[in-house]
């Protein structure tokens, strides 16, 4: 059984969940996993550490970007850029928590609800799981589609009322408050339901599948 974490993110809208708000020191856990060769420090940018695997970090086209969502759906859909900005959408207000220890309070994000497009795609009854695809097919993690229905998890196009920028995924990133950084792919360029869960990036390297904050879970 999936056990959730009590930190929730603050949402405009009909739902407002409390939210526990908490900096989870954890210097050194990821000292040893981020030996990996592949990955890089950009620069600091609005408190953010701007880590990515990505050399140089993807460029989308607005006008040609479109977002795929497919696999085991019983209607699969894609979208421009202005199609997802123009469907439901919420604003919500989250911390970001990265594994190396860092982490960025009340962070304010808009986008779609990822429980409101998967209503739209209808998931088969045997798919119980979503793999998240980044642009240039380099980066890619997974989720339960148990965990993906949880009201807070978001694909955000706009982070502090501006437009992401291209270190912050533009022009859409998968934003999961409840779990650490590396579980919200950045540049998202498809959706896929899966039957069977696929490992992630950084999970073939080590690090954990299900990555609730303060870990164990």
């Amino acid at each position: 059984m999936m056990v959730e974490p009590a930190t929730p993110s603050r949402m405009d809208g009909a739902e407002n969940p409390r939210i526990s708000r908490r900096r989870l020191l954890i210097a050194g856990v990821a000292g040893t996993a981020l030996g990996v060769g592949a990955f890089r420090l950009l620069r600091a940018s609005g408190g953010f550490r701007i880590n990515t695997i990505e050399r140089p970090a993807p460029a989308v086209d607005p006008a040609a970007f479109r977002l795929t969502v497919d696999g085991a759906v019983e209607q699969p859909l894609t979208f421009t850029l202005d199609e997802l900005k123009s469907g439901p959408s919420v604003r919500q207000v989250s911390d970001f928590h990265c594994v190396e220890g860092w982490g960025v309070d009340d962070v304010r994000w808009e986008g779609m609800r990822l429980q409101t497009l998967i209503e739209m795609v209808k998931p088969a009854s045997n798919a119980g799981f979503i793999t998240f695809h980044s642009a240039g097919g380099v980066y890619r993690d997974s989720l339960t589609l148990q965990q993906a229905m949880l009201s807070d998890v978001l694909l955000a196009y706009h982070m502090f009322e501006q437009p992401l920028s291209r270190d912050h995924g533009y022009p859409l990133r998968l934003v999961m408050p409840r779990m650490y950084g590396y579980k919200g792919p950045k540049w998202l360029e498809r959706i896929e339901f899966v039957k069977v869960r696929e490992t992630g990036y950084w999970e073939e390297r080590g690090w954990k599948i299900d990555a609730w904050l303060g870990g164990g879970r």
